[in-house]
């Protein structure tokens, strides 16, 4: 949901071209799933802000059997998973039940404004999007999921880590080697989600003879 203005290719977008990914950010999330195994166990998997969809493409290698569901602003023509073309806030929490046939094990979110150029601006912006993402795992997620969310430093960012812990018993600030170093973008995984979210299927009504 939302993209920088491409920049130059440097080493990550060479490897992530040969490799056959979407973009360079797959390999944030390679960093991530080595360091905390946030796949592990995992069935359902809710990928916010998808597009270009590098980092569904390492879900479905990791996992080829998982339930995935992809949303984003941008169209994607071609998604492993099942891919909703709409905004977050547009989109009810039964969607992602009714596509997962559950309540997601892991949802990700590296979502993120198209850029004005002022720093301050665009912070405002991606932290807006990151409570977002979290408002939407807090009712999708099941006890003791995990949540990775990308999140733009500065002066907001630090209570929204903080805020985390509410809902998590234990959150992780990182910042893998592949984010530029230019880059203000830090990301936060989060286990344990604390709250159950229940959900049963929908009765569905037996059509007549």
């Amino acid at each position: 949901m939302g993209r920088n203005n491409r920049k130059r290719p440097d080493k990550w977008s060479m490897k992530a071209k040969e490799a056959g990914y979407a973009a360079r950010s797959v390999y944030k999330l390679e960093e991530i799933e080595r360091r905390f195994q946030v796949l592990r166990k995992t069935r359902r998997v809710i990928d916010l802000g998808c597009s270009p969809g590098s980092w569904s493409q390492f879900v479905r290698k990791q996992r080829p059997n998982v339930k995935l569901v992809g949303i984003d602003i941008q169209n994607l023509d071609q998604y492993p998973g099942t891919f909703l073309h709409q905004s977050i806030v547009d989109t009810n929490p039964e969607d992602f039940f009714e596509l997962l046939g559950g309540t997601a094990d892991l949802v990700l979110s590296d979502m993120a404004p198209n850029t004005s150029g002022d720093r301050f601006t665009d912070h405002i912006r991606q932290v807006e999007l990151a409570h977002m993402a979290l408002q939407t795992t807090l009712v999708t997620l099941k006890q003791n999921g995990v949540f990775v969310a990308k999140v733009f430093d500065g002066e907001d960012a630090h209570p929204f880590v903080l805020s985390l812990s509410q809902h998590f018993s234990r959150v992780r600030r990182v910042k893998p080697v592949a984010v530029r170093n230019e880059s203000v973008e830090f990301f936060v995984v989060c286990m344990g989600k604390k709250k159950a979210v229940h959900w049963s299927p929908p009765k569905r009504t037996p059509p007549e003879a």
